[in-house]
């Protein structure tokens, strides 16, 4: 089944899209996910694709890599500080994105070694990681 998480209405050519696939495939669109429901979704995803034209930190594929999911997303902004070598990139192109992702489905042995790396990455994102971090800053833009 593809699932396709978030709010709807947001995006027409999503909704389009959507609505496009033949009703033999299995679509699913739960909306915004509890975060008890992460391990469910995340933790049985063959791949969680996330590509994004931006985002702020990127707590959606650092919760698929917590969850043990192989993740594929776009080299923007804060994407690649949070994946590292732990995740698949693709380009913002949907073709791309399409080409990538079927890539990834096909190979099983490189899902598996992108999942155990991003589990193991996802432990560094701690929050006393995150308050060593911002005391270091607040100490440098002090002195």
């Amino acid at each position: 089944a593809l699932v396709i998480a978030g709010g709807q209405g947001h995006d027409d050519d999503i909704d389009r899209a959507v609505a496009e696939v033949p009703a033999h495939l299995r679509l699913l669109r739960p909306g915004y996910l509890r975060y008890a429901d992460l391990p469910g979704f995340l933790g049985g995803a063959l791949v969680a694709a996330y590509p994004s034209y931006g985002e702020g930190f990127g707590l959606p594929i650092l919760e698929a890599m917590a969850c043990a999911a192989p993740v594929l997303t776009t080299p923007r902004l804060s994407l690649p500080e949070v994946g590292g070598d732990a995740v698949a990139y693709t380009s913002e192109s949907p073709e791309q994105v399409a080409t990538d992702l079927a890539a990834l489905l096909d190979d099983e042995p490189r899902r598996l070694s992108l999942a155990k790396a991003g589990f193991d990455r996802a432990k560094e994102f701690t929050w006393e990681s995150s308050a060593e971090v911002h005391i270091a800053a607040w100490s440098r833009a002090r002195s």
